[in-house]
Protein backbone atom coordinates (compact mmCIF):
# COMPACT_ATOMS: atom_id res chain seq x y z
CA UNK A 1 0.00 0.00 0.00
CA UNK A 2 0.89 3.58 -0.52
CA UNK A 3 -0.69 6.50 0.73
CA UNK A 4 1.15 9.69 -1.38
CA UNK A 5 1.26 12.85 -0.05
CA UNK A 6 -0.26 15.84 -1.94
CA UNK A 7 2.22 18.30 -3.14
CA UNK A 8 1.83 22.10 -2.38
CA UNK A 9 -0.80 23.73 -4.66
CA UNK A 10 1.21 25.26 -7.86
CA UNK A 11 0.03 28.76 -9.26
CA UNK A 12 -0.59 29.32 -12.80
CA UNK A 13 -1.14 31.94 -15.13
CA UNK A 14 -5.06 30.84 -15.67
CA UNK A 15 -5.67 27.80 -12.52
CA UNK A 16 -3.80 25.87 -10.22
CA UNK A 17 -2.71 22.41 -9.93
CA UNK A 18 -1.88 19.89 -6.96
CA UNK A 19 -0.29 16.45 -7.84
CA UNK A 20 -1.65 13.93 -5.68
CA UNK A 21 0.18 10.79 -7.27
CA UNK A 22 3.84 10.75 -9.57
CA UNK A 23 4.12 7.58 -11.16
CA UNK A 24 6.58 6.65 -8.94
CA UNK A 25 4.03 6.46 -6.09
CA UNK A 26 1.42 4.99 -8.78
CA UNK A 27 3.72 2.42 -9.61
CA UNK A 28 3.70 3.04 -13.26
CA UNK A 29 5.89 5.07 -15.69
CA UNK A 30 4.04 8.43 -17.49
CA UNK A 31 1.49 8.11 -15.17
CA UNK A 32 -0.01 11.38 -12.66
CA UNK A 33 -2.82 12.12 -10.80
CA UNK A 34 -3.80 15.74 -9.88
CA UNK A 35 -6.36 18.44 -9.25
CA UNK A 36 -6.65 21.42 -11.49
CA UNK A 37 -8.87 24.41 -10.46
CA UNK A 38 -9.77 26.85 -12.85
CA UNK A 39 -11.12 30.05 -10.82
CA UNK A 40 -14.29 32.19 -12.03
CA UNK A 41 -13.60 33.55 -15.09
CA UNK A 42 -10.90 32.27 -16.27
CA UNK A 43 -9.86 30.57 -19.34
CA UNK A 44 -6.99 27.90 -19.94
CA UNK A 45 -6.25 28.99 -23.62
CA UNK A 46 -5.95 26.21 -26.19
CA UNK A 47 -3.48 23.13 -25.67
CA UNK A 48 -2.73 19.56 -26.98
CA UNK A 49 -0.20 16.98 -25.90
CA UNK A 50 1.48 14.91 -28.41
CA UNK A 51 1.64 11.63 -26.45
CA UNK A 52 0.06 12.27 -22.76
CA UNK A 53 -3.67 11.40 -22.81
CA UNK A 54 -5.61 13.27 -19.97
CA UNK A 55 -8.49 11.35 -18.28
CA UNK A 56 -11.10 14.56 -16.61
CA UNK A 57 -13.23 13.67 -13.91
CA UNK A 58 -15.22 16.70 -13.05
CA UNK A 59 -15.43 17.21 -9.25
CA UNK A 60 -17.16 20.56 -8.82
CA UNK A 61 -19.15 21.94 -12.10
CA UNK A 62 -19.63 25.17 -13.37
CA UNK A 63 -16.92 25.19 -16.17
CA UNK A 64 -17.21 24.37 -19.85
CA UNK A 65 -14.80 22.61 -22.23
CA UNK A 66 -13.68 23.21 -25.88
CA UNK A 67 -11.96 20.01 -27.69
CA UNK A 68 -11.41 20.03 -31.28
CA UNK A 69 -14.29 23.18 -31.32
CA UNK A 70 -16.61 20.89 -29.90
CA UNK A 71 -18.24 22.33 -26.53
CA UNK A 72 -18.79 20.36 -23.33
CA UNK A 73 -20.16 21.14 -20.69
CA UNK A 74 -20.14 18.67 -18.12
CA UNK A 75 -21.49 17.43 -14.80
CA UNK A 76 -20.15 16.83 -11.16
CA UNK A 77 -18.90 13.09 -11.40
CA UNK A 78 -18.53 12.91 -15.51
CA UNK A 79 -15.66 11.93 -17.04
CA UNK A 80 -13.87 13.59 -20.11
CA UNK A 81 -11.18 12.04 -21.99
CA UNK A 82 -8.91 14.38 -24.13
CA UNK A 83 -6.87 12.10 -26.52
CA UNK A 84 -3.07 13.19 -28.06
CA UNK A 85 -3.87 15.65 -30.55
CA UNK A 86 -6.89 16.91 -29.37
CA UNK A 87 -6.61 20.67 -29.04
CA UNK A 88 -8.86 21.25 -25.83
CA UNK A 89 -9.33 24.68 -23.39
CA UNK A 90 -10.91 25.36 -20.24
CA UNK A 91 -13.69 28.15 -19.51
CA UNK A 92 -15.13 29.08 -16.17
CA UNK A 93 -17.70 31.14 -16.37
CA UNK A 94 -19.08 30.41 -12.98
CA UNK A 95 -18.79 32.27 -9.53
CA UNK A 96 -17.11 29.10 -8.41
CA UNK A 97 -14.12 27.03 -8.68
CA UNK A 98 -14.43 24.72 -11.47
CA UNK A 99 -12.31 21.64 -9.96
CA UNK A 100 -11.12 18.46 -12.04
CA UNK A 101 -9.43 15.74 -11.03
CA UNK A 102 -7.15 14.65 -13.65
CA UNK A 103 -5.57 11.46 -14.58
CA UNK A 104 -2.53 11.36 -17.27
CA UNK A 105 -0.99 8.50 -18.43
CA UNK A 106 1.64 8.08 -21.56
CA UNK A 107 2.93 11.23 -19.78
CA UNK A 108 5.88 12.67 -21.49
CA UNK A 109 7.77 16.04 -20.26
CA UNK A 110 7.61 18.87 -22.68
CA UNK A 111 4.72 17.21 -24.40
CA UNK A 112 2.30 20.37 -23.73
CA UNK A 113 1.71 22.54 -27.55
CA UNK A 114 0.20 26.61 -26.99
CA UNK A 115 -1.49 26.94 -29.51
Amino acid sequence: MKRPTPSEWRERDSYRKQILATDAEIGSEGNLLQVVEVPPGEHVEPHFHRETREVFYVQQAGGRFVIDGTEVTPTAGEVVVCEPGDVHEVYNDSDEPFRILVFKTDLVEGDTVWV
